[in-house]
């Protein structure tokens, strides 16, 4: 009655008709788990395969990846979508959707070759074949990893040690605008230009008077975002009842 029990590897173990699926894959052993490890070879072809659980399916070996031990096919949907019309040229537009459908080598049980393809391709099958590398430009590289480590380096440094989020906060801030790095928990702007905790405008301080004022406006400024920032955030408590 069920012409794929004949198929590769029936499950009598001598009796099925290997021909179905050996072909130039003599390593194809049948059954279940069977040594389809070869079975790349056959891309392009239409197939029958049975499952262990005997659910059929049929398509085009789309792929074989030996790593995952996984086989892909090309099946047509079920209900596939109506055909799209060019309204203007009042003719029906080539639309072929498809569905694919993984399958795992060790869920198969039988496999039969339904058609072969047209055209034989002569690549090298997957397991055999080396993907083409191109040339590597050494020097892009290398500028690409001095300009991250350049990048790195950086974000560390701008990152204070120890000090509190305002204090970081007043720092981003800063040097949006100002050349700063971090001393310890001081924050020197313009390398001459010293700003010390609680950073405040009367913690600054510098022998250049016209850098110092600039430093001093700048701090006042950033500082009143900042609270007006915090307070924005803080919620509002709800009015007290009175009794």
């Amino acid at each position: 009655m069920d012409n794929r029990r004949q198929s590769a590897g029936g499950r009598g173990g001598g009796g099925g008709d290997r021909n179905n699926v050996s072909g130039n894959n003599a390593n194809y052993t049948g059954g279940p788990g069977g040594n389809l490890a070869a079975l790349d070879w056959v891309v392009g072809l239409r197939i029958r395969v049975v499952t262990i659980i005997d659910d059929t399916y049929e398509g085009t070996i789309y792929s074989y990846d030996p790593l995952t031990s996984t086989l892909a096919l090309i099946q047509s949907p079920t209900n596939p979508p109506p055909t799209p019309v060019d309204e203007n040229a009042n003719v029906a537009q080539s639309y072929s959707p498809q569905d694919y459908r993984i399958l795992k080598i060790s869920f198969l049980k039988e496999v039969t070759v339904l058609a072969v393809p047209k055209q034989r391709s002569a690549a090298q099958p997957f397991t055999n074949s080396e993907p083409n590398i191109g040339t590597v430009d050494i020097a892009a590289v290398t500028a690409r990893e001095k300009d991250a480590a350049r990048a790195e380096a950086e974000r560390i440094a701008n990152k204070g040690v120890g000090v509190t989020k305002e204090a970081q906060d007043i720092y981003d801030a800063l040097s949006r605008t100002m050349k700063c790095r971090w001393h310890g928990k001081q924050i020197i702007v313009f390398n001459d230009v010293f700003i010390d905790e609680p950073y405040t405008v009367d913690r600054v301080r510098s022998k250049d008077r016209g850098a110092l004022a600039r430093v001093e406006k700048v701090l006042e400024g950033e500082r009143r975002k900042l609270d007006t920032q915090r307070r924005a955030a803080t919620p509002i408590s709800g009015e007290r009842k009175g009794g």
